[in-house]
């Protein structure tokens, strides 16, 4: 039998889709989530800062290769198993706890579904992508 590991190239993938659905997700989004966050517009142009897409990537690199880790010890073997497994993981382990933290923080259950439904959909297409591209050493 085969044995399954973890795509690299499949994960760097998932690493560059996992930067440009969140910008496209924030453009969209950008006076709610600003407006929710209570910040200016002019506050939020002066801030420069490549900190944040750095530990953005590595985030993204982490997970996605986590997420193929786990799906070698599973083993997920089709697109579909892998998205509903990333669907999972998005709600249980991000967004539910994301709608937590913000509750305790007094913030708007919207501003909690903006920030954590980026993370569903990432992860449920980082699921679908290491779930249809699979590695066998």
């Amino acid at each position: 039998m085969r044995k399954q590991s973890v795509n690299l190239w499949a994960v760097l993938v998932c690493v560059v889709i996992g930067q440009i659905i969140p910008a496209l997700w924030y453009y969209l989004f950008a006076e709610q989530w600003a407006a929710l966050n209570g910040f200016e517009k002019s506050a939020m142009d002066s801030a420069n800062s490549s900190v944040p897409y750095l530990a953005s990537i590595v985030s993204s690199a982490f997970m996605a290769y986590t997420l193929g880790w786990v799906f070698t010890k599973i083993p997920v073997k089709s697109g579909y198993i892998g998205f509903l497994i990333g669907l999972l993981f998005g709600i249980v382990f991000v967004l539910f706890e994301i709608i937590v933290k913000d509750m305790f923080s007094k913030r708007a259950l919207e501003l909690s579904l903006i920030d954590g439904g980026v993370s569903v959909i990432i992860y449920c297409i980082t699921g679908f992508i290491l779930g249809i591209w699979r590695k066998y050493e």
